[in-house]
């Protein structure tokens, strides 16, 4: 039987715990943010016997909504792929990673770029894997993944964004040199909080969680509003293109 662990106790950085996140829609704003500050020193992709990684091919629409609708909750299905991600800036078919296992994908992240960061900051987005298939680190090297797409490209950092409760994926980002980033000073304590349980309070003093400088107001102000500004432009687009108005 699984361990459980109570809300206040340490859990060894170096367990992956497996906690049922599929389907929560329970989005937070802002999101925890990580930043690994260079891509040098990324370790070699293992995958176990059986999975392969691949990237976007056409007609992989469909596989990706069904991926994503059961990793994260029914609005990332085929429909959100064609109106949010193709059309996107961001968007390479090479960007777009996939693990597959004896040839049927079963899992996928992107290394994307993102409205309102620097060029040279790649963003990595939608990691997913089915509920079957999850415990085996695919997480893990799917981020890998992107970071080698991303390095390959000549961008020299990458961020991301999570919720709290995604402990799993935490660790393998902290495990990839991803470390905390503070986007409003109420995020020191939830992070501090975070990583006492996950590793015991010597985790959050070695990631200096303390001391880390929080971004400042009008920079979050500025980043949201090119986010939210872009993607609304972006789902009108789809719209007018959809119609054919």
């Amino acid at each position: 039987m699984e361990k459980t662990h109570s809300p206040g106790e340490a859990m060894p950085f170096n367990q992956v715990v497996h906690e049922e996140v599929h389907g929560r829609s329970d989005f937070q704003f802002p999101q925890l943010e990580m930043a690994r500050p260079d891509l040098a020193g990324l370790p070699a992709i293992e995958l176990g016997p059986g999975y392969t990684l691949r990237h976007y091919r056409e007609g992989d629409a469909e596989v990706w909504g069904r991926i994503m609708s059961e990793a994260f909750t029914p609005y990332w299905n085929t429909d959100r792929f064609q109106r949010s991600f193709l059309p996107h800036f961001g968007f390479k078919p090479e960007r777009v990673i996939f693990v597959c296992h004896e040839g049927r994908p079963v899992g996928s992240a992107s290394a994307f770029q993102w409205p309102g960061i620097p060029r040279d900051r790649g963003y990595i987005h939608m990691v997913g894997v089915l509920r079957e298939h999850c415990g085996r680190g695919l997480g893990y090297w799917l981020t890998l993944a992107c970071l080698n797409r991303l390095r390959e490209e000549g961008f020299t950092s990458a961020m991301l964004q999570t919720e709290d409760y995604r402990i799993p994926a935490i660790k393998h980002y902290l495990r990839l040199g991803f470390t905390p980033v503070l986007v409003q000073q109420e995020q020191r304590e939830k992070w501090e909080r975070l990583l006492e349980r996950m590793g015991g309070r010597e985790l959050a003093q070695r990631l200096g969680i303390a001391g880390l400088p929080v971004m400042g107001r009008f920079a979050f102000w500025w980043r949201t509003t090119m986010v939210v500004n872009y993607m609304s432009w972006l789902n009108l687009k789809s719209e007018v293109m959809r119609t054919g108005g």
